[in-house]
């Protein structure tokens, strides 16, 4: 199982929907996870462009006021939107499962600052629960967290903390339970995922976070093959994040 997750950025643009699935189909991706989906006429483009090129099954929790999720696979799966049961106040479009075989594929786009918090704590919930029970879960995405020392690139360069993550807290409890497969695959390196957009390709920031990832349980971890960022997606400017490849054993 190949799994591309991208950041649309603001539910993407006609312009770029097409060049987006392309690339997919360049990294021979069989499943996609879109964050900042939304449910509107651009969704519909990607929705219909994603079947025409054989991603047929589909599904995406409410996302019509907000941005949300939209997980697209060559292969049927069951889904079950927004499983946490979240509040309409809660942004219960933030996450989707999808179950293919004995894996659970949890794709999210966790919502900015301190809101994301609701959302983090399900997830620690179901990482202690599938560390107790042995499940096989994934959850990838743009989780808008991270580790404060490694994830912001001017607290690299610097060697000080110089911005934070304000759920940085919860996402260290979230490591107690599950393993992030690029950190895992990649020991001491660092890239990030996400700069400021800018239209003019030759400027180089040094204002990255890395803020896609891929978690897995206990029990998928050994059948991890590969975690790699394809920051082809943002220097073509197709969106502000670089997408993450993530190859499992299913």
């Amino acid at each position: 199982m190949r799994i591309l997750a991208v950041n649309l950025r603001a539910g993407g643009n006609a312009a770029t929907i097409s060049r987006v699935l392309q690339r997919a189909s360049y990294l021979d991706a069989d499943t996609l996870v879109f964050s900042e989906y939304r449910d509107n006429a651009v969704g519909a483009k990607l929705r219909s462009e994603a079947e025409r090129r054989g991603f047929a099954h589909q599904a995406s929790g409410p996302a019509r006021r907000g941005n949300g999720v939209l997980i697209a696979a060559v292969q049927d799966f069951r889904s079950i939107p927004n499983p946490f049961g979240l509040a309409e106040d809660e942004y219960p479009g933030a996450v989707v499962q999808a179950t293919f075989g004995d894996v659970d594929l949890y794709g999210v786009y966790l919502p900015g600052q301190d809101r994301k918090r609701p959302h983090m704590r399900c997830l620690i919930a179901l990482a202690q629960r599938t560390k107790e029970t042995g499940g096989s879960v994934m959850c990838v995405g743009d989780f808008n967290s991270g580790r404060n020392e490694t994830d912001i690139e001017i607290n690299v360069r610097s060697g000080r903390i110089r911005d934070e993550f304000s759920t940085a807290d919860l996402y260290a409890q979230l490591e107690t339970s599950w393993t992030e497969a690029w950190a895992y695959l990649h020991p001491g390196r660092f890239e990030f995922s996400w700069y400021p957009f800018r239209l003019d390709p030759d400027h180089a920031s040094r204002s990255g976070w890395r803020i896609d990832k891929a978690f897995l349980s206990a029990a998928l971890l050994p059948r991890l093959r590969s975690a790699e960022y394809d920051h082809g997606i943002r220097r073509d400017r197709l969106s502000d994040h670089s997408g993450l490849i993530v190859e499992v054993d299913v």
